[in-house]
């Protein structure tokens, strides 16, 4: 097998990895808002098509975001100097994709509302709050592990 034959092989192969992490952790955070709001299964099949379509659009907005801000970085790192006003546009894009998904959030409740209680929109939303801490708190333990063993 050829260096660049290796490289892709390895390459893909890294990549797999990449998406079943990610797929079981999506499968975590399933299980843990499913526990949190315990929907009935009527719920449920209402419920988790209306969120997979509130993630998806979430993370093209972040996506978006993340794509512009690693080119002006890039750039950057190459030697650009940026003006005052690109820095600006910058820090206001940050704002306003905050302030898109604020409104995304808000779009949302008001069609889980037509689904599923309130009470139970307030088990998601603190669900996901409390998911998110879990896993920062785990990669943290995970990160101090890592530097333990070094």
């Amino acid at each position: 097998m050829g260096l660049i034959n290796m490289n892709s092989f390895l390459f893909a192969q890294y990549a797999q990895k990449k998406r079943a992490e990610f797929e079981a952790l999506k499968e975590k955070r399933v299980a843990f808002i499913s526990k949190a709001m315990e929907l009935s299964r009527e719920e449920g099949n209402a419920f988790w098509p209306l969120y997979n379509e509130l993630q998806e659009k979430k993370f093209e907005l972040n996506r978006q975001l993340r794509k512009t801000i690693y080119e002006f970085a890039k750039s950057e790192k190459e030697g650009k100097k940026h003006t005052e006003s690109e820095y600006k546009n910058i820090a206001n894009l940050s704002v306003q994709a905050g302030i898109n998904e604020a409104k995304l959030e808000e779009e949302y409740v008001a069609k889980f509302s037509k689904v599923i209680s309130y009470e139970k929109i307030y088990r998601y939303q603190q669900a996901e709050v409390q998911f998110a801490r879990q896993m920062l708190n785990q990669q943290r333990g995970s990160d101090s592990e890592k530097k333990s063993q070094k």
